[in-house]
């Protein structure tokens, strides 16, 4: 059954209740007293914003490097790295972001994006270690050949 309900806000929904009337009854009266779908996705869309905001100033004094991929990764990507470097910053000691800083690929941070700040440090030494050795071994082989 379909009731409107002014929610908590202020603002009128429609919603679809079902089950026992006592059921539907017990439902409409929590709904009164939460926010409306339209404000309550504002309202995390505006702590969604405060977060970046926060994440990008503590990372602020650090130089990150361009992240390749697609454009759609390197978006996602970006907002993963800022978040998990803010995590790692220390004002004192920036050890841990070091090895994190070297990691360019957005795929590699959408596919640790889970991980904890021990294990996320972990993998990015490992990656950026493969990553100097592959760039080193790269530079080797097209060095001209002297016999």
């Amino acid at each position: 059954m379909e009731q409107r309900i002014i929610h908590a806000c202020g603002h009128e929904q429609a919603h679809h209740l079902t089950g026992f009337e006592s059921q539907q009854e017990r439902k409409a009266k929590w709904l009164k007293t939460t926010t409306c779908r339209d404000c309550f996705v504002a309202e995390k869309r505006a702590e969604e914003v405060a977060a970046a905001t926060s994440s990008s100033a503590a990372v602020s004094h650090l130089v990150l490097p361009p992240l390749t991929g697609t454009d759609r990764q390197i978006s996602w990507a970006s907002t993963i790295r800022i978040k998990r470097l803010a995590a790692l910053t220390n004002p004192n000691n920036d050890a841990d972001c070091c090895a994190c800083l070297q990691v360019t690929d957005a795929k590699w941070w959408i596919d640790y994006r889970d991980l904890t700040d021990a294990d996320l440090v972990a993998a990015a030494t490992k990656a950026s270690g493969i990553q100097n050795v592959t760039a080193v071994t790269a530079s080797i082989t097209d060095m001209p050949r002297t016999a």
